[in-house]
């Protein structure tokens, strides 16, 4: 699936690329950045801080296209390659560190967004805020480690999705979607060059980003399914390793998990931003010699 993510973000690509080349106004960008991620779900502490003592910050990267749709509208298309990893030992709350559940998970990501600028883009504003909403594609897969060797989570059912009898969950998808939610502000470094840093909240509609979601399945019955051993040691890994009752919470399945991304963006405007005809002067110096010529003519104006 990674793979044909990055089929399509390439022909995504190569159709914008070719739009510049028609146009060649300043409109189409070209950007790349990085940052941190980090992860909301199951495997947190519960707290009210935006940053608390369990969070883990994973780097990310970033690279893309983005095009002016008018003076204060852009469009972006994106492709994000992350980790996120969290680990109930790092809790501080006591039921969570006894339920000693860790994981990783590799991200990827296609996406499509609208931002909207706070001041015209078409203007020398040397900062310009702005807000974003879009939709993604985007693929993980949990992991977990035991005595050294990492396990694909999915596949053993931890949770005991393929127990044959029972009132379980079905087998979750590892490609979803889901939709960047984004705040901002641009530094314009000159006329080719800008500098974005922003905070990105990726809504999801999964709840096993880090494979909890629900409870504890039956153990003999998981132990009996294909890899049941593994399975068994990765579902309950409860410090004290009593046998948690089947039904017994193991996550909160109220809540959807989500990934974030804290960073920067450097992006690269190949050409001059006009307006009208192609002989046009750029739009940037016309605006400021139109208002330069006005304070000229006014007679108290020095």
């Amino acid at each position: 699936m990674m793979r044909k993510l990055q089929v399509i973000f390439f022909i995504i690509f190569l159709l914008l690329e070719s739009t510049y080349n028609i146009q060649a106004q300043g409109r189409t960008g070209f950007f790349i950045g990085s940052g941190f991620m980090t992860y909301n779900g199951d495997i947190n502490e519960k707290s009210d801080k935006i940053i608390s003592k369990s969070k883990v910050f994973k780097p990310f990267a970033k690279a893309g296209i983005c095009y002016r749709f008018n003076s204060r509208v852009e469009l972006a298309f994106a492709y994000t390659y992350g980790n996120i990893a969290a680990a109930d030992s790092l809790a501080t709350e006591k039921d969570n560190r006894h339920r000693n559940q860790s994981f990783r998970s590799r991200i990827h990501e296609v996406s499509a967004s609208a931002e909207y600028h706070l001041l015209s883009v078409f203007r020398k504003h040397r900062f310009n805020p702005f807000l974003s909403a879009g939709a993604g594609i985007f693929h993980f897969n949990p992991q977990a480690q035991l005595d050294g060797k990492w396990y694909d989570l999915r596949p053993l059912g931890t949770e005991g999705q393929f127990i044959a009898d029972g009132d379980y969950p079905e087998p979750y998808k590892l490609t979803q979607f889901n939709f960047p939610l984004a705040v901002g502000i641009y530094f314009q470094l000159n006329p080719h060059w800008r500098l974005r840093l922003d905070y990105t909240y990726h809504v999801t509609h999964t709840d096993y980003l880090d494979d909890v979601s629900k409870a504890y399945p039956d153990m003999d019955a998981l132990a009996a399914t294909l890899n049941g051993d593994i399975a068994v040691q990765l579902s309950n890994r409860r410090i004290y390793g009593t046998q948690p009752p089947p039904g017994r919470p193991r996550g909160n399945p109220n809540v959807n998990d989500s990934f974030a991304t804290i960073g920067f963006l450097l992006i690269y405007n190949p050409g001059d931003l006009r307006i009208g005809k192609p002989h046009d002067k750029n739009k940037f110096s016309r605006i400021n010699n139109k208002l330069l010529r006005k304070k000229a003519l006014c007679k108290g104006w020095r």
